[in-house]
């Protein structure tokens, strides 16, 4: 049996949140001020509390503070018959579960106390993922093609051979080129970074190559190119396709001789930089089109390593949600370490059309989002539903099954997985949906859903 511990001056509602909770089967406890509430707080520890904003000797938001730092897992909902921005802002930043204005719906109530438990079984009966101080410059995978990659970056690291690491954006072209570089006998030199999509074609041959000053308008100092910078270490060229067809054959022309100038200068210099270049486009399909060398297109691909697609390794996802849990929470200074039963199968049956860099983003709003330290199925489909819109994902991807398949998802998870809420929305009788929720394989969160 649940306790809940109601806190409202006002014996009226008092009386009918009792009479509401009581008949749902849950123990419920009053008080109409601040001390009362904490003596019962502190004698019964509830699972969850109601808690008005107004009290006649103290402040709601106080009384949260206190019971907060009692450091005890229950779930606090704030009501409230104002509705301004500064009370919610503070209520939430306390640490309150939720946020209800008055009048109060009993739907509403309803929904937000059953996610209040549902949200402290899920917590009590979930492990925690591991934790600890990530590894930043580490590729996760344990898959067939990643330890392909793992064997190439192997051999790479005895020599200085020219990368061509190909890839959708999202797949991490750039960690695999910083691994390469970490593993290689020149780790300790520099690591520099340009990305030829993020110049303008007019700065580009300067941002590689450096210029002298006086060399054009505005060049009124010396500046060193990122050949130039990356000395002995590596140089990596991301989005290598953008690099403009003028700057191509002076590029090519360093790579055969591995000499250049600056812009406006005299001086042949030489660099011994390793290049890794990566393209998120078929550098060999802009050859057919006439816009890229072919002669550079040979030159880069030496070695050539093909990132993989996420949706071609779903195996590798628990890694990565692991990895990129431990990540999240050192860097926002979070504890979001749970899952709840059914989240990694959803995230495996989702297309990520992003990729890794999707996933990452993906969990971070999760932590974000969370109220306690579990990830709820239902906030995993929520942020799905509002990142990948039918218009986002594409119109060829959907048949009409597929179409009702989202909307009734949708429909569910909005409603809190009410099916008979679920129901009346959608316009179909329970049977009926219960029927579509079988025929799709619609996954319910486990212990949350209501019939």
């Amino acid at each position: 049996m649940t306790k809940i511990l109601v806190v409202d001056d006002e014996v009226s509602i008092q009386e009918t949140l009792e009479m509401f909770l009581v008949e749902k089967g849950h123990e419920v406890f009053k008080a109409g001020n601040g001390q009362e509430a904490m003596s019962l707080f502190s004698r019964h520890t509830p699972d969850v509390v109601i808690l008005d904003i107004r009290l006649p000797d103290t402040s709601g938001l106080d009384l949260l503070s206190r019971m907060q730092k009692l450091g005890t897992p229950s779930k606090i909902i704030m009501i409230t018959a104002f509705h301004d921005m500064e009370t919610t802002i503070q209520a939430m930043k306390l640490g309150a579960y939720d946020y209800v204005h008055k009048p109060l719906d009993a739907e509403e109530m309803e929904r937000t106390v059953n996610r209040a438990i549902c949200v402290l079984a899920v917590d009590r009966e979930t492990p925690t993922q591991e934790k600890g101080e990530p590894n930043t410059d580490v590729i996760i995978g344990k898959s067939k093609q990643m330890r392909g990659i793992f064997k190439m970056i192997g051999l790479l690291s005895q020599n200085r051979a020219t990368v061509l690491i190909q890839g959708e954006t999202g797949t991490g072209k750039e960690l695999i080129a910083r691994v390469i570089h970490r593993n290689s006998l020149y780790d300790k030199e520099p690591f520099i970074t340009l990305d030829c999509s993020a110049v303008v074609e007019s700065l580009m041959e300067s941002e590689l190559f450096g210029h002298e000053k006086g060399a054009f308008t505005g060049a009124n100092h010396t500046k060193l190119g990122k050949i130039e910078l990356a000395g002995k270490g590596t140089l990596f060229l991301d989005e290598m396709g953008e690099l403009p067809l003028n700057v191509q054959g002076k590029f090519l022309g360093f790579l055969q001789r591995r000499e250049y100038m600056r812009v406006g200068g005299q001086q042949t210099r030489k660099s011994s930089c390793r290049i890794i270049a990566a393209s998120n486009k078929d550098l060999s399909t802009l050859v057919q089109q006439g816009r890229f060398k072919e002669d550079l297109y040979f030159r880069l691909r030496v070695v050539t390593i093909q990132a993989p697609l996420l949706r071609d390794r779903l195996s590798d996802i628990p890694d990565l949600v692991s990895h990129f849990l431990r990540k999240i929470n050192f860097e926002l200074g979070t504890q979001v370490f749970k899952l709840q039963k059914g989240v990694i199968g959803r995230l495996k049956s989702h297309a990520w059309k992003g990729n890794v860099r999707e996933l990452e983003n993906l969990l971070v709003e999760a932590v974000i989002r969370a109220r306690s330290n579990v990830i709820l199925l239902e906030e995993i489909e929520k942020i799905l539903t509002m990142n990948h819109s039918t218009m986002q994902m594409g119109l060829e991807d959907y048949s009409l099954p597929q179409m009702e398949k989202e909307h009734i998802r949708t429909t569910l998870s909005q409603c809190g997985w009410n099916r008979t809420q679920a129901a009346r929305l959608l316009g179909i009788s329970l049977p009926t949906l219960r029927s579509k929720i079988r025929r799709y394989g619609i996954d319910l969160v486990e212990g949350c859903a209501v019939p």
